[in-house]
């Protein structure tokens, strides 16, 4: 009889999750920084028109929903509900 052996993978699991949730912590703490500086400097006419067209490229993106559930693989395996 062939047994499969399968390992615990708990300390694997934890360290990615620790890795994604300080890179998660970061990057929102950078956004929170972006949002108060372009809050400082729009009342200055001549950098407003810059940190607007700024921030609409990079903070207000418009990502369709498709597109998130094709990336969380939602299509591709049933979810059990």
């Amino acid at each position: 009889m062939n047994e499969q052996l399968y390992f615990n993978d708990q300390a694997h699991i934890a360290e990615k999750f620790l890795m994604i949730q300080d890179h998660l912590t970061d990057t929102s703490r950078m956004a929170v920084l972006k949002i108060r500086n372009w809050k400082l400097v729009e009342h200055l006419p001549e950098t407003s028109q810059r940190y607007r067209k700024h921030m609409q490229q990079t903070l207000f993106n418009v990502v369709p929903n498709e597109f998130v559930l094709c990336e969380a693989g939602y299509h591709f395996s049933p979810i059990n509900n």
